[in-house]
């Protein structure tokens, strides 16, 4: 069973908080119901303690889908201290029911700025001490959250140290399929050059969470040709409404049935220059008019 959520950052931008005015949480929650949501990702302006976060989603009849986390796990050195901030998140999700704990793996200014045009020699990655830093760190972190019944789920991500296909590939040959699952992302896995379609088709038995989102390819193709990064790309509006870009959604989501995804499907747009529930309302519709979802 697919259930469809979205999250507070369609409304109040972690990336550009400066983007619009900062809409109160209510009011958020309240239009993510109005637009047909049934889940939310935690996101800016929800309370971290389950003991007020649950009451106020109960409020609105929303569960919670799951946590984005950044984590940086390529120097040993962090490992500890990594490990015990991504597990806090781990136990905050597992009081609120939620299975799946979603990992970026953080990467620096240069690669943030360097999104979308990560060179394919690798110059810019991990090396493969690193990868195997990663991978420890990654099992130790699954680990640490089995007793709490919360599974990990890496999402590829522009100007993260997993963005492009060949980052994606290492990273799930290095781990074990039962530690580390995959987040989906259909439209930042086109913004670093893969397929989702080919991805899920790869990898569909580790998809454990999937973000849903279209690209427009005129600002891709802009944003690489004068060398601009991620945030600038945003403020663009790199991701478009779904059925508005080039990712090939009728592919995806087939993909994702054959693999018998079941779980939650997130709406993302991130930046539109629509008011948020205007977006929110259209991407839910494309859903039940074209997937019955």
């Amino acid at each position: 069973m697919i259930r469809v959520a979205t999250a507070p950052m369609n409304w109040n931008s972690d990336d550009l908080p400066d983007l619009r005015p900062i809409i109160p949480i209510d009011r958020v929650l309240a239009e993510m119901v109005e637009a047909g949501y049934e889940g939310t990702e935690y996101g800016t302006g929800l309370p971290l303690d389950p003991a007020e976060l649950k009451p106020l989603l109960q409020r609105y009849g929303l569960a919670l889908a799951s946590n984005f986390c950044w984590i940086a796990l390529e120097d040993r050195r962090g490992h500890a201290e990594q490990i015990a901030r991504a597990l806090a998140v781990a136990r905050t999700l597992s009081a609120m029911r939620v299975h799946v704990l979603i990992l970026g793996l953080r990467g620096g200014a240069e690669r943030i700025a360097q999104a979308g045009r990560v060179p394919a020699d690798g110059s810019a990655g991990l090396t493969e001490a690193q990868w195997r830093a990663v991978r420890d760190g990654v099992h130790a972190l699954a680990a640490a959250c089995e007793p709490l019944g919360v599974r990990l789920a890496v999402h590829p991500h522009a100007g993260s140290y997993v963005e492009t296909r060949q980052e994606l590939d290492a990273l799930l040959h290095y781990t074990d399929p039962r530690a580390l699952g995959l987040c989906v992302d259909a439209g930042h896995l086109v913004y670093g050059g893969a397929d989702p379609v080919e991805v899920v088709r790869s990898f569909g038995s580790r998809v454990r969470y999937v973000h849903i989102k279209d690209v427009n390819p005129e600002v891709l193709a802009e944003c690489r040709a004068q060398g601009l990064g991620f945030l600038a790309a945003l403020r663009r509006y790199i991701f478009c409404g779904l059925g508005k870009g080039s990712v090939d959604l009728q592919g995806f989501v087939e993909g994702l049935r054959r693999a018998e995804f079941s779980g939650w499907m997130v709406i993302e747009e991130d930046t539109s220059p629509d008011p948020p529930l205007i977006a929110a309302r259209r991407n839910r519709q494309y859903l039940r008019d074209n997937f019955n979802i």
